[in-house]
């Protein structure tokens, strides 16, 4: 994996997964973060989509 500075304060930034599930739909994030200011910069996503019977992915880079 990269190392990846934070451009704000130039502290090594933390790459943090996340997921969010609601009715039909997950959505999976991944980012880094910066532990020192809390800037984020978004990696890529993830989208999982259930419709009668199918299944929509969508990806995000």
């Amino acid at each position: 994996m990269n190392e990846v500075i934070c451009p704000r304060c130039g502290v090594r930034m933390e790459f943090i997964s996340e997921a969010e599930t609601t009715n039909n739909r997950k959505v999976i994030r991944y980012f880094y973060r910066c532990p020192a200011c809390g800037t984020k910069l978004t990696d890529s996503e993830i989208a999982l989509e259930r419709a009668d019977n199918t299944v929509l992915i969508k990806i995000r880079k």
